[in-house]
């Protein structure tokens, strides 16, 4: 199998394809998952090694995380030694604040994913958003500095990730941040793999926050088929078709949006396997997806992917402090399962809650209901 590397900045160069992939995100259960069922040798690199992650790996190594994403000292540490096996890299977040060390790993595996060029270009808000005005790309409007009016403003960390870094303009002037207008709606993606040039879409998706005071826009889950007007879906296709095209955009990714009655703006592109990927990794369809990913990065663009029905995932934040009890029985719709006897604090994530139906509202529903099953264990650990 041959791959093509390329960026928008690169000549063209052939590699051979290996059978054994270091899967590195943040969370990577379920690109884990999808890889080794589509026969892969895979090495799961992620900050929670949970206890499917590491079954469905063949090897895992947890990483260090800081604000923002990984510990680039902790990643050379535990992964640059298995450069010498020859296997390859494919990545989900972690990496947007510091392309550099995405960087620094191309030097030493076959990467299967946009190179680290596309992914500064795309978290450098300055050159993100003009490349957007000048394909009239509607988006909220952006600074680089605080505006002189913050109210209905946002400040967001340039390259941030999962929505906890995301809070009103008037509440943080860090430095490496960047301010955008809050524009008023409904969050959705749109998950879709390109070859370079040509975009298939995955899906259409909700997404959800899990609120606190401190984070207002933490991630909280997404919902996949959500059912959009067919002039907003044919305006974000158009628009990831011309990024793509600008780009040259490889693998899965995907389109953040916000969408209302009057139209669509973008707020990012996600250069990575996305946690949305998680929505469609039914069965088989998972690994089938995951071999789609990796096809178009070599510049091959699969056939269509198979209809699944609508999934639901809320990430469940531990409501206390607590525990793992050894003897827990977890319900077969929750994933990323902590270690038994391990302790949690309030607030953070403790597992995964799924659920599938024939529409994204059902769906949402009974991934809710099971929510409320999952507090009273809980309650009673």
């Amino acid at each position: 199998m041959c791959t093509w590397i390329s960026s928008p900045h690169s000549t063209w160069r052939a590699r051979i394809s290996p059978k054994s992939l270091i899967v590195a995100a943040a969370c990577a259960r379920p690109f884990v998952r999808a890889a080794a069922a589509s026969g892969r040798r895979v090495i799961a690199a992620d900050v929670f090694c949970d206890i499917d992650t590491r079954r469905a790996a063949d090897k895992a190594i947890q990483l260090a995380y800081r604000p923002g994403g990984f510990d680039a000292d902790d990643v050379r540490t535990q992964l640059l030694p298995l450069a010498a096996e020859g296997v390859g890299l494919t990545y989900g977040s972690g990496f947007e604040t510091q392309p550099e060390l995405l960087e620094e790993l191309a030097l030493h595996f076959q990467l299967f994913g946009n190179q680290p060029e596309t992914v500064r270009i795309t978290k450098d808000p300055g050159r993100f958003f003009s490349m957007l005005s000048r394909l009239g790309i509607p988006a909220p409007e952006v600074s680089m500095g605080l505006p002189i009016s913050s109210p209905g403003w946002l400040t967001k960390l340039i390259g941030g990730s999962g929505g906890t870094h995301i809070m009103p303009a008037t509440e943080c002037r860090e430095a490496g941040r960047y301010y955008q207008r809050n524009v008023p709606g409904q969050s959705v993606s749109l998950l879709f793999l390109t070859d370079g040039s040509k975009v298939e879409v995955v899906g259409y998706n909700l997404q959800l926050v899990a609120p606190l005071p401190t984070m207002p826009y933490r991630y909280g889950g997404a919902v996949s088929h959500f059912p959009l007007p067919e002039n907003i879906r044919h305006s974000m296709r158009q628009a990831v078709e011309k990024i793509t095209a600008e780009l040259g955009l490889r693998g899965l990714n995907s389109l953040d949006c916000i969408v209302a009655d009057e139209g669509f703006w973008v707020l990012e592109v996600n250069p990575r396997l996305s946690a949305t990927f998680a929505l469609y990794d039914v069965g088989r369809s998972g690994a089938a997806l995951f071999e789609a990913h990796m096809q178009a990065c070599q510049g091959i663009m699969p056939g269509p992917l198979p209809p699944e029905p609508s999934q639901a995932h809320l990430i469940y934040y531990a409501p206390f402090d607590l525990a793992v009890p050894a003897a827990m029985e977890w319900p077969d719709w929750v994933a990323d399962v902590p270690e038994p006897a391990s302790l949690v604090e309030a607030e953070q994530p403790l597992c995964t809650v799924s659920a599938s139906a024939t529409g994204a509202n059902q769906a949402l529903a009974l991934a809710r209901a099971r929510v409320e099953e999952l507090t009273r264990l809980v309650n009673n650990f």
